[in-house]
């Protein structure tokens, strides 16, 4: 009779420690957003979290693995969010690529361009990790021209691969823009779209071209 009373106190503990190691993890989110990576310390996280360092050191180990940590649930949040874009045009699916984005980013903005800061010094970006955030978005950027391909909208005179690169990088430079304080996210959107637009301009066909150029005029009003 014992063993199912144990069993239930240990999925206790158990579901106890992963809800304190979230918040945690939540209080670390919030001390890296608004004073950096470089100043965040152990010492700091567990005087905010009313535990001792020794318990960090048990629950998570050093800072770099709190920070990996945190940095993998924002990949895995990004995920989701560039999941489904809408692949029916390729002007609303840019838009709503974007904009995804961007709603992700407004939630906890000074968090991201921490996490970005540092996740780009420490690789995650890297064009050699299949599973990263680089490939991931390069891979959308590839069905995007595809599927605007397959369906009239690109005559085929560029290479979808080389189209979907420079989608790709119109999405990136923008996102180092704003990381670095250059750019807000209003001028982020309208940087991407109007990049996004004149790289496939670049092989539209006549009906497409004229709408891409009608966008690219709006877009440059509304800012």
């Amino acid at each position: 009779m014992s063993s199912p009373v144990l069993a239930r106190g240990n999925v206790t503990r158990q579901a106890n420690k992963k809800l304190r190691r979230q918040r945690i993890l939540d209080i670390a989110k919030n001390l890296i957003a608004s004073q950096g990576f470089e100043a965040f310390t152990l010492s700091q996280l567990a005087k905010e979290a009313g535990v001792s360092t020794p318990t960090i050191h048990n629950l998570f180990g050093k800072r770099d693995d709190i920070f990996q940590e945190l940095v993998a649930q924002m990949v895995n949040t990004i995920s989701l969010a560039l999941s489904n874009p809408n692949m029916t045009d390729p002007i609303e699916g840019a838009e709503v690529f974007t904009d995804n984005l961007l709603h992700l980013y407004k939630q906890d903005e000074a968090f991201y361009r921490s996490a970005f800061m540092a996740a780009d010094r420490t690789g995650l970006f890297d064009p050699a990790l299949p599973s990263g955030i680089f490939n991931q978005s390069l891979q959308i950027a590839q069905r995007l021209c595809t599927q605007a391909l397959e369906d009239g909208f690109l005559q085929g005179n560029i290479e979808t691969a080389k189209l979907s690169q420079q989608l790709f990088a119109c999405q990136r430079l923008a996102r180092q823009d704003w990381v670095n304080g250059y750019i807000d996210l209003d001028r982020y959107r309208q940087q991407v779209l109007t990049g996004i637009c004149i790289t496939y301009a670049a092989d539209a066909t006549p009906d497409f071209h004229h709408r891409l150029c009608q966008k690219i005029q709006a877009l440059e009003a509304s800012g």
